[in-house]
């Protein structure tokens, strides 16, 4: 039987010297198969291979371990936000990161696992992704942008979070959150699909389960949020904005750099600061990259988020003018 994995993957590929791939396998599922006891992942480049990991029993056993452990964290009604499927894996193989650098960009990632004395392959199409769409970073001064999609953190292994970050801004002790109430600015022009507001900032007194139960898994997670839909099938999420602060409604147009609301911490979060990701074809879909065309590291280079922590400062042209200098 055939291994059960993601038949795509999208991928982030920007060229230093090199090419640099960076992608990441969410699950291989091997509940209807022997379980492996070797196991090898080729990355081909127009059939050409140019990168290749291989396990042995060993880590076989102990990735199998630790997906037994982990999977029993996921809720069933978050199978398809994590995993990009609505059935729970039996037997799973969970979480590697692939980045590295090539002659060339990545488009097949070759699976060969050794299963009860035969050979079972899987093939997963790698895709670049490049956005439709023109995007400016939604706060705007000097911030501290963390958790991005360079590392493996909560939010890669989230399916359609998987490129989101968390930005912020402290005091010189780091220790101070400054960003409370900042205004949150639509990254891209489009329809509003989906807000949410009326949370108080998350506290220690907080009890998430009973704001889940009164108002549902996505304001427990997100808190006050607006969800704005883009070309493309791309939807742009804010997440933990500060209560009573949203300035628009679902089915409203929104223009690039239109204030939607204000920084919060409410929701899962713990201090003040704005979550954001794009995903396609809905809430559960896949997070995909986006770059922004106004930001830069406080040196004034052009950032495209690529480190694990990133001091950026976006710029406060007008969606208009920022618009007129990146039409093609």
């Amino acid at each position: 039987m055939p291994i059960r994995c993601d038949k795509a993957i999208y991928s982030v590929v920007h060229e230093e010297h090199m090419v640099h791939n960076d992608f990441f396998l969410r699950y291989l599922d091997f509940e209807e198969t022997a379980l492996p006891t070797a196991l090898s992942m080729a990355c081909l480049a127009e059939g050409t291979e140019c990168f290749r990991v291989q396990y042995g029993r060993e880590e076989i056993a102990a990735r199998l371990s630790y997906s037994r452990r982990e999977l029993p964290r996921y809720r069933d009604s978050s199978l398809m936000r994590i995993l990009g499927i609505s059935r729970r894996p039996g037997t799973a193989f969970l979480h590697e990161h692939f980045s590295f650098f090539a002659s060339r960009a990545v488009d097949e990632l070759l699976v060969e696992a050794a299963c009860g004395g035969e050979l079972v392959q899987e093939r997963i199409r790698i895709v670049p992704y490049e956005s439709p769409n023109r995007y400016l970073f939604p706060l705007r001064g000097t911030v501290l942008v963390t958790d991005t999609y360079p590392s493996v953190n909560p939010h890669r292994w989230c399916r359609n979070s998987e490129f989101a970050f968390d930005a912020g801004l402290f005091d010189e002790s780091l220790t101070r959150s400054l960003i409370q109430g900042a205004p949150v600015l639509a990254a891209c022009s489009g329809v509003v699909e989906e807000v949410f507001d009326g949370l108080d900032n998350t506290g220690e007194k907080t009890d998430l389960d009973e704001l889940e139960r009164r108002f549902g898994e996505h304001a427990r997670i997100d808190g006050n949020h607006v969800l704005i839909r883009h070309g493309g099938g791309e939807l742009s999420l804010y997440a933990h904005l500060s209560k009573g602060s949203v300035t628009v409604r679902q089915g409203q147009s929104v223009a690039a750099g239109q204030e939607i609301g204000r920084v919060g911490s409410s929701g899962s979060s713990w201090l003040p600061h704005l979550h954001f990701h794009v995903m396609r074809d809905g809430i559960e879909g896949p997070g995909v990259p986006v770059r922004f065309a106004n930001l830069k590291t406080i040196l004034g280079e052009p950032c495209s988020l690529e480190d694990t922590v990133n001091l950026v400062r976006a710029d406060d042209p007008s969606a208009a003018d920022c618009w007129r200098r990146h039409l093609p």
